[in-house]
C-alpha cells in the first residue's frame, strides 16, 4: 500500500496544477461500484486533507473536486445497477461479495432513498449502494438529489479530519520538527494498534469455540494436568481453585525469569535495546511534547488507578453484581501484590537514567502494569455485554489508552523499554486468566453504558485532580537530563565559539535556520536594551490570544508568535522590531554551557524575517522566513547604540556570528 500511496502524494505535492483531476479521480474511483471496494478511499482522501492542511493544495478547490468526483462516481455506479439489474450481482468482484450486496439491498428496503446518503458513510457499503439503487429501479430524480446531497456532505467529512491534522502537523513543524515526527511516529503506532487488534479479533473470535471445545476435550482425557483449564473454562466447575492454581503459576514463573534476569540480560541485547531507545527519545524532547506525555502518564499514575477501581467497585456492588466485583477486586488486588513482590522482594534493581543513574527497582513498570490490568479488565466487564460485532472497539480503545500511558513512561525516561514490555506482559497475562474465567462462568448481566460512563467520569475528575496537583512537580521531576559544562570565558571570547552548533539544532539541525548570534550574561539585561532601542514584546500565545491569526492580514506585534525548539528547549527571549523593511524576530536560546568565572550563563540566537502562513486558507499565523544577514546586521546596529556591550564579529563555514557580552567598567 505505501509503495502506491507514497509516489502518488509525492505526485500531487510536486504538480498542485494536476491535483484537482487526482483528486477528481480519487473520489470517483472511491465511489465507484466495481472499484471502490478496492481502494483505499479514506485513507487517501485524509492524505489529500493533510496536503491542503499543510498549505500545498488549496481548501476550497480540493472540496469541490472531491465532491465532484463522489457524485459522479455514483452516478455511474447507479447507471450500472440501472444497467444490469439482477445481473449486477454476477459481476466481478461482486461476486465474491455477496454479503456486502444483500447489506446494501437490506439497507436500501429498510431506509428507502435515505439509504443512498447513510451508505456513503458506511465503509465497504459506500460503492455498492448507488449500485443497489439502480438495480431496484430507484426514480432517477430522487437518486440524483441524494446523491448530490450526500456528495457535498462526504467531501468534507472525509477531507477536513486530514486538513486539521496537516495544518497541526504544519504548526508542530514551525515549532519543532522533531515534535511533527514524534506526533505522527506516535500516532502511527495508535493506529497500527488498533488496527492489530482489530485483526486480531476477526481472527480469533470465530474460532475460539472450536479451540475452548478441544482444550475441554483434552483436560477430559488429562484429569491431573487439565485441572487448570477445567477450572477455568468449564462454566460446571468452581473456578477458584483455577484462579489459585493460575496465580501461584504466574507468581512462580515470573519470579523464575527475575531471578534469571541479571543473568542473561547483562550487557546483552536487551540492554542494548533499553539504551538506544531511551536516547533516542531524549534526543527528540520537545516542551510541548514534554507536557502532553506528563499529562497521559499521570493518568496512569496509581491514586487516578486507585481511584478508577474503588468508583467501579462501589458501582458493581451498589447494583447487586457481587461475581463481577469478586473478580474486580482480585484482578487488581492480586497484581498490586504481584507487582510490590515482584520489585521489593526479589533483589532485581536497575539504574534509571533519569535518577542520575541511581539503582531503582524499576522492573515492572508499575505504571504500565496497573493500566494493563485495570483498564483491561474494565475492558473485559463491558466487552462481555457489548454486542459481538462491536467488542472490538471495546477492547481496541482500551489498547491505545494503555499503549499511550506505556509510550509516556518511555518517553519521560521514566523506564526502560524492557520495564514496560515486562508490566504489560504480566498484566495481559493475568488479565487473560482471569477475563477467561469470568466470561466461561455465569454472572449477572450488568449495563455496559452505564459502566463505561462511571469509569469514564472517575478518569476526567481523578485525573484532572491529579495533574492540578502535581503537573508543575513533575515537569521538574521528569525534566530531560542534561549534562552541564563549564569552560573560561576568554576561551569562549578567543575561538571557544566554534564548538556550539551553527544551526538551530532540531532533529537533524535545520538547514534554513542559522544561528547568528553567542551571547554572555542575564537575557533580561540585552532585552532591556534591546528595548530601549526600538524592540518590542509580543504578544503571549495563549487560550485566546491564537484567536487573532484569523484576522491577520500581515505580520505584526500584534498577534502571538509560535514558539521554536532549539536542543529540546523554547526560546526563553523573543522580540520584534518593525522597521520599513519588514519585521524583524529576535530569539534566544540557553545552552548548557556556563562560563566562569561568576557562571553567566551562555546564550544562541538569530535575528530573522517573519512571513505569514496560512494552511487553512483562514489561519494566518507568522514564520520565520529569511534575511538572517541582513536581522544581524540590525541587531549589531541596535547593540552598538546601546554602548552597553562588547561585539566582535567572527567567521563561520555558512554565515557571520555575533559575539555578545556586557561590558566591563573601566
Amino acid at each position: 500500500m505505501d509503495a502506491f500511496l507514497t509516489p502518488l502524494l509525492d505526485w500531487i505535492a510536486a504538480h498542485p496544477a494536476w491535483a484537482g483531476a487526482v483528486v477528481f479521480a480519487v473520489a470517483f474511483a472511491e465511489s465507484l461500484a466495481l472499484v471502490g471496494l478496492f481502494m483505499p478511499g479514506a485513507l487517501l482522501m485524509f492524505a489529500i486533507g493533510a496536503l491542503v492542511g499543510t498549505g500545498t493544495l488549496a481548501l476550497w478547490p480540493t472540496l469541490a473536486f472531491a465532491a465532484a468526483g463522489a457524485i459522479a462516481g455514483d452516478g455511474v455506479s447507479f447507471w450500472l445497477g440501472r444497467h444490469y439489474h439482477q445481473r449486477l450481482r454476477t459481476l466481478w468482484p461482486l461476486r465474491t461479495h455477496p454479503e456486502t450486496v444483500a447489506r446494501a439491498t437490506d439497507l436500501f428496503y429498510r431506509h428507502g432513498g435515505k439509504a443512498v446518503l447513510f451508505g456513503r458513510f458506511v465503509g465497504p457499503l459506500r460503492p455498492v449502494v448507488p449500485a443497489v439503487a439502480g438495480m431496484l429501479e430507484m426514480p432517477l430524480g430522487r437518486f440524483l438529489a441524494v446523491n448530490i446531497l450526500s456528495g457535498l456532505l462526504w467531501a468534507p467529512a472525509y477531507l477536513l479530519p486530514g486538513v486539521v491534522f496537516g495544518a497541526s502537523l504544519g504548526l508542530a513543524a514551525q515549532v519543532a520538527t522533531r515534535l511533527a515526527v514524534l506526533v505522527v511516529l506516535l500516532l502511527a503506532l495508535l493506529i497500527f494498534i488498533g488496527w492489530l487488534v482489530h485483526r486480531l479479533f476477526n481472527l480469533l473470535h470465530p474460532r475460539t469455540g472450536r479451540m475452548i471445545a478441544a482444550i475441554l476435550e483434552w483436560s477430559r482425557l488429562h484429569p491431573r494436568a487439565g485441572q487448570l483449564p477445567a477450572a477455568l473454562l468449564d462454566p460446571d466447575q468452581p473456578e477458584t481453585r483455577g484462579l489459585t492454581l493460575a496465580a501461584l503459576l504466574l507468581l512462580g514463573a515470573t519470579t523464575g525469569f527475575l531471578a534469571l534476569l541479571p543473568n542473561v540480560s547483562g550487557g546483552g541485547l536487551l540492554e542494548n535495546l533499553d539504551a538506544w531507545l531511551y536516547f533516542l527519545l531524549q534526543e527528540m524532547r520537545t516542551p510541548w511534547m514534554d507536557r502532553s506525555m506528563i499529562a497521559v502518564t499521570e493518568l496512569g499514575d496509581g491514586r487516578v488507578m486507585a481511584a478508577l477501581f474503588a468508583a467501579v467497585l462501589a458501582w458493581l456492588l451498589l447494583k447487586g453484581h457481587t461475581r463481577a466485583a469478586v473478580h474486580w477486586g482480585v484482578a487488581v488486588a492480586f497484581m498490586v501484590a504481584l507487582t510490590y513482590l515482584l520489585k521489593f522482594t526479589t533483589g532485581v534493581a536497575r539504574p534509571i537514567p533519569l535518577y542520575d543513574g541511581a539503582g531503582s527497582f524499576s522492573f515492572p513498570s508499575a505504571h504500565a502494569t496497573y493500566s494493563t490490568v485495570v483498564f483491561g479488565f474494565l475492558a473485559v466487564l463491558i466487552g462481555r455485554e457489548v454486542d459481538a460485532t462491536r467488542r472490538w472497539l471495546t477492547y481496541a480503545t482500551v489498547t491505545i489508552g494503555v499503549a499511550a500511558i506505556a509510550f509516556s513512561r518511555l518517553y519521560l525516561g521514566a523506564h526502560w523499554l524492557s520495564d514496560v514490555l515486562g508490566g504489560v506482559a504480566l498484566g495481559l497475562a493475568w488479565v487473560s486468566l482471569i477475563g477467561i474465567a469470568y466470561r466461561r462462568h455465569p454472572a449477572t448481566p450488568l449495563l455496559p453504558g452505564m459502566l463505561a460512563s462511571v469509569a469514564l467520569i472517575t478518569l476526567v475528575i481523578a485525573g484532572g485532580w491529579n495533574m492540578a496537583a502535581h503537573f508543575e512537580r513533575d515537569l521538574l521531576r521528569y525534566a530531560p537530563q542534561r549534562l552541564v559544562q563549564t569552560f573560561p570565558a576568554n576561551h569562549w571570547w578567543e575561538g571557544g565559539w566554534a564548538a556550539l552548533p551553527e544551526r538551530r539544532d532540531d532533529l537533524l539541525r535545520d538547514r534554513a535556520h542559522p544561528l547568528t548570534f553567542q551571547y554572555t550574561g542575564a537575557a533580561e539585561l540585552l532585552a532591556r536594551h534591546l528595548r530601549e532601542n526600538g524592540w518590542r514584546d509580543p504578544v503571549p500565545l495563549d487560550g485566546k490570544s491564537w484567536l487573532r491569526w484569523l484576522a491577520v492580514e500581515q505580520p505584526g506585534t500584534d498577534v502571538p508568535f509560535p514558539p521554536q525548539v532549539h536542543d529540546g528547549h523554547n526560546e526563553r527571549l523573543l522580540l520584534l522590531r518593525p522597521t520599513p523593511q519588514g519585521l524583524w524576530v529576535l530569539r534566544l536560546w540557553p545552552t548548557d554551557i556556563l562560563l566562569s568565572p561568576g557562571d553567566a550563563p551562555l546564550w544562541v540566537g538569530n535575528v530573522a524575517q517573519t512571513e505569514l502562513h496560512s494552511p487553512l486558507g483562514v489561519l494566518a499565523i507568522p514564520r520565520t522566513a529569511d534575511g538572517f544577514t541582513e536581522g544581524l546586521r540590525q541587531l549589531r546596529a541596535d547593540l552598538a547604540a546601546a554602548e552597553a556591550f562588547d561585539l566582535r564579529l567572527a567567521e563561520r563555514r555558512e554565515h557571520r556570528l555575533l559575539l555578545i557580552r556586557p561590558r566591563l567598567p573601566e
